[in-house]
């Protein structure tokens, strides 16, 4: 079963709660697993935030006082550009100005079930294209199954593979030439004879060194060109 984090923004308990029931009712009807974490205050849903939610339902109005929806969102937008994002609100005169966060949709309350499962459906159609392929990653403790969408980088450490996700590290082991052939497709690609990068999280070239999340992994000379020409196909240049 697929699982799929969301965060619900919401300073009313007893509709962040409906929202939770509503999220557990499509999962089971749709074969889908909701993480669901609720926020009273968009101030500790943004301080709190890693980048780890697939789906944000954010109320506009989070009470007197306090970072409202709309302005959450935008800074929300600075930091994660790919969570799908629905505003939850009484008022749909703010729905034009959702378009500049790239909302997905508007959830006008009291919203029902059956209204809620169609914004659903839409959503799940965006992330199963997102999820990536799945990938079994072996430590101690036991087998992870990981999206190779969420692996930042896998570097050789001795006589390990250590997996950078979004998440956490794992150790692990095996050999990377044949994680590079198994990730072939999913845009990964050697920038050292020790390092495999998936190209999405590259945030910037310096010289010899690419910053991948917030670490700065150093290009071998041998891989730099092939490593170059397959960034710069990734990123349509």
């Amino acid at each position: 079963m697929k699982q799929f984090r969301v965060a619900i923004v919401e300073d009313d308990t007893e509709y962040s709660s409906f929202l939770e029931s509503c999220l557990n009712k499509y999962g089971s009807e749709k074969g889908f697993d909701f993480n669901a974490k609720i926020y009273t205050k968009a101030e500790s849903f943004l301080d709190d935030y890693k980048k780890a939610f697939d789906i944000v339902f954010m109320d506009v109005d989070l009470g007197k006082g306090f970072l409202n929806g709309m302005e959450a969102a935008k800074k929300l937008r600075l930091i994660d550009d790919t969570a799908l994002l629905f505003f939850v609100t009484n008022m749909p005169q703010y729905a034009p100005e959702g378009y500049g966060v790239d909302a997905l949709d508007y959830c006008l309350k009291p919203i029902s079930y059956s209204n809620l499962s169609v914004k659903l459906d839409k959503a799940m159609r965006l992330l199963e294209g997102r999820t990536g392929q799945p990938v079994k990653v072996k430590d101690k403790k036991g087998t992870h199954i990981l999206s190779s969408n969420d692996i930042m980088y896998i570097e050789v450490m001795g006589h390990d593979l250590m997996f950078h996700t979004v998440d956490e590290i794992i150790d692990s082991y095996g050999g990377l030439s044949e994680r590079e052939t198994e990730l072939a497709n999913c845009n990964f690609a050697r920038c050292s004879a020790s390092v495999l990068v998936n190209l999405a999280f590259v945030k910037g070239l310096y010289g010899d060194e690419i910053k991948v999340g917030r670490d700065m992994i150093k290009i071998g000379r041998s891989k730099k060109k092939a490593f170059l020409e397959q960034l710069n196909l990734y990123l349509g240049g």
